[in-house]
């Protein structure tokens, strides 16, 4: 079942040709795919930041790390690879849920 769109043309409404409504609904699956794209860079980004910020820091300085507890670098570990795996959460980009940082 289809549901007829339509245009003004003159001030009446004119029913949109085949060809038409096909344009308009492509028009808006490539909108719908680039608001996609955009949410997604931006969970990216946020994700890199918090990445560079949080982790970066520690695992990269052999002193701080090497002082540790084996289980307190399993905790950074685990922040760390839950971090990269936030684009293959099922609601990503739009409904992520971030990992809780180690303290």
């Amino acid at each position: 079942m289809s549901t007829a769109m339509f245009k003004m043309v003159n001030g009446v409404s004119v029913e949109l040709s085949d060809q038409e409504v096909a344009d308009r609904l492509a028009e808006e699956l490539e909108w719908e795919n680039g608001r996609d794209a955009r949410a997604a860079s931006g969970v990216r980004y946020d994700r890199d930041n918090r990445l560079k910020s949080h982790v970066d820091p520690i695992v990269s300085n052999p002193l701080r790390w090497a002082s540790m507890s084996s289980e307190k670098q399993g905790e950074w570990m685990t922040y760390r690879q839950a971090l990269l795996d936030v684009p293959q959460q099922a609601g990503f980009p739009h409904n992520v849920v971030w990992p809780i940082k180690p303290e």
